[in-house]
């Protein structure tokens, strides 16, 4: 599904804090922030780490889709 304007909040509210924060961060052209070493044993820290990932893939991959459709509409 594509995200846009409309249904961002929608999105964003069916997924955890750490998805959210990874979307945000992507958005705002940050960096992805990575694992520390600290918690690389922890699952419960891993997942929400992955959620996080997760967010700021999913938003890297919209952008480019949303940059798709833009390029289609106006060539």
């Amino acid at each position: 599904m594509l995200i846009t304007t409309e249904n961002r909040e929608q999105h964003l509210r069916a997924h955890n804090q750490f998805y959210v924060a990874g979307w945000v961060a992507n958005e705002q052209c940050e960096q992805p922030q990575a694992l520390p070493e600290s918690c690389k044993d922890n699952p419960i820290i891993v997942k929400q780490h992955e959620d996080y990932l997760n967010g700021y893939g999913d938003c890297v991959a919209n952008g480019e889709c949303l940059t798709e459709a833009y390029e289609q509409f106006y060539s």
